[in-house]
């Protein structure tokens, strides 16, 4: 078995040099770390994680508990968490929540409590006090929970400043008659509303077209379920309705790829017919035809920042350290494509 003792020879460093590198300690250089990293690869070094939790108290590992992985955006989102946390010497268990309270309980309450130091959990169902309770006290990150008083630390989609974006975009190509994909006009007049994604994309839509001096029609505003098939469908009932359009913001890409699919069904053309983009960033987005603009959430940046959020309250815990939690929003790119760009 290869041990941390090879490892460091290796590297060509010490084997307290090659122990702090492969925990993501940032007193070491990060090419003495990157140098460390690869010849852990190269020899297929692995942690024990016995031996490790008895002489530290903690596991190494974190839970990853995201509401579905058969989808692109979440299945993407969780890699990418699962490739920043291994750069820290960390290994990420991953699981689906389905959206249901009953496997939110059991994750947190047998995978999280039990095996993990801690987690980065997107959820759905379970209150704060539910998930401080099962959790057993150890650190969770959420994703997406902009609470306004907050209980723990979160990293939130860009979802005002990127539906801003995708709206200001399709005026700025000549786009007047703008359809919104997603969420009804009035559904910010449920409170609740106002802190889910949905909701949070909606304001978006409705900052860009304050700024831009442009008053939307409820009618606009077209609900679907987020899913291509639905989208297919609702493409479809929008185009037989005779409703005229010219742009569309879709709220995810994955309503996107059902949308952009119903329309060719109906003969619209894009973008010469009409204009689209979504959201997320999904990789699908640059193999279909047309090729589809999106606002594409940098998930690298988001994995970074909630294993960095982790990573400080595990160094908070075992200085006996507080803070009040910290709530931070991930990086996006406009990336424009076919669906977007008229000659």
């Amino acid at each position: 078995m290869v041990t941390m003792s090879d490892v460091a020879k290796a590297a060509g460093v010490s084997r307290a040099t090659a122990s702090y590198a492969l925990r993501g300690d940032e007193r070491i250089a990060p090419a003495t770390a990157e140098r460390v990293r690869q010849a852990a690869l190269d020899l297929h070094y692995t942690t024990n994680l016995s031996a490790r939790s008895l002489r530290s108290g903690r596991s190494g590992v974190i839970g990853v508990a995201i509401f579905e992985l058969d989808h692109p955006y979440p299945s993407e989102m969780s890699a990418a968490v699962s490739r920043q946390a291994a750069r820290h010497g960390l290994e990420a268990i991953v699981q689906e929540t389905s959206n249901s309270k009953d496997n939110e309980i059991a994750i947190l309450q047998k995978v999280t409590s039990q095996l993990c130091d801690g987690t980065i959990f997107s959820p759905g169902n379970v209150s704060d006090e539910e998930i401080r309770a099962l959790s057993g006290g150890k650190p969770v990150v959420l994703l997406d929970d902009i609470s306004p008083d907050p209980v723990f630390d979160s990293v939130a989609t860009p979802c005002e400043q990127g539906a801003e974006a995708a709206i200001e975009h399709l005026v700025n190509i000549g786009c007047r008659k703008i359809l919104v994909i997603g969420a009804h006009y009035d559904a910010l007049a449920d409170d609740r509303e106002v802190t889910k994604v949905s909701g949070r994309r909606l304001i978006g839509c409705f900052n860009a077209f304050e700024k831009l001096g442009i008053t939307p029609d409820p009618s606009q505003f077209i609900h679907t379920n987020w899913r291509t098939e639905d989208a297919r469908r609702t493409a479809h009932a929008i185009v037989d309705s005779g409703i005229e359009f010219d742009g569309v913001f879709c709220m995810t890409d994955t309503i996107s790829l059902g949308f952009v699919r119903g329309l060719a069904d109906r003969g619209v053309r894009i973008p010469e017919d009409a204009a689209v983009i979504g959201f997320d960033g999904i990789n699908e987005c640059d193999y279909y035809i047309p090729t589809l603009s999106t606002i594409a959430t940098d998930l690298n940046d988001l994995a970074c920042k909630a294993v960095g959020l982790l990573l400080e309250r595990f160094d908070n815990d075992a200085a006996g350290l507080t803070r009040p939690p910290r709530t931070l929003t991930a990086d996006f790119t406009l990336v424009q494509r076919e669906s977007t760009t008229r000659r």
